[in-house]
């Protein structure tokens, strides 16, 4: 058999993705339920109508579009770091075709795997494979999660991919800025900013690794831990000479 793209054979015979790892350390990692068949025959994931749609939000989310170059989006991903996979490997048609004794037969290496990489971040395409991992079967909101892992990561949901650009954009955002957190401090916490100089460094910072506007990512990192420290936030530099 001829395989294309990130293709390949199970054990069982069946013709499935392989994980996508970056060449250095994946510390943010996209993860589904399983791959769909489109996906299976391009040799890419997420290729089905719903899947290109998801995939690309979560990718405009966290990079600019000068830093998702080339044919394929998951390609272009896994070249700024970011890892691909299944909690389930074998291909559906649907979730509802997904049996409950092959998620939970998956679920100890699939987990153990992000665990021995030392994932930091899991972004799971639709709410399955996280709410898995966090060890739950509803989800109360999409977006970043409170609970962490069993090793101590966090994980952000995606809301659903019906739903209006402009209803999901607030909860992609903190998608943006989480990822943007991982990159830079290995450490994975948040630093408050000293002044308003550090302040708005990290605003042009963020926006190396956000579609959204200055004005926008300020606002947003503008939050009630920020006021508290700093008080009212002053004209931004980048309109001071306008």
């Amino acid at each position: 058999m001829s395989l294309i793209g990130h293709q390949t054979v199970l054990p069982n015979g069946e013709l499935s993705l392989a994980d996508l790892w970056p060449a250095e350390e994946s510390m943010i990692v996209i993860a589904g339920l399983n791959p769909a068949p489109p996906s299976v025959a391009a040799g890419h994931y997420y290729q089905g109508r719903n899947g290109k749609q998801m995939l690309k939000r979560v990718a405009s989310a966290m990079f600019k579009n000068e830093f998702l170059n080339g044919e394929h989006l998951d390609d272009a991903l896994v070249a700024q770091g970011i890892g691909f996979t299944d909690l389930v490997k074998s291909p559906t048609v649907g979730e509802k075709d997904v049996a409950e004794k092959q998620i939970l037969d998956s679920l100890p290496e699939f987990e153990q795997k992000l665990a021995d990489r030392n994932v930091r971040l899991v972004v799971s395409i639709y709410r399955h494979a996280g709410l898995r991992l966090l060890g739950q079967k509803k989800l109360a909101s999409p977006g970043l999660q409170e609970e962490l892992t069993s090793w101590g990561a966090k994980v952000f949901i995606t809301p659903n991919p019906y739903g209006a650009a402009e209803q999901t954009r607030p909860v992609y955002e903190q998608l943006g800025h989480e990822v943007y957190g991982v990159q830079t401090a290995p450490e994975f916490q948040r630093v408050l900013p000293k002044n308003w100089v550090e302040f708005f460094e990290n605003v042009y910072t963020v926006a190396a690794y956000n579609s959204k506007s200055l004005d926008e990512i300020a606002l947003t990192m503008y939050d009630d831990e920020v006021k508290s420290a700093l008080g009212t936030i002053p004209t931004p530099p980048w309109r001071l000479n306008q």
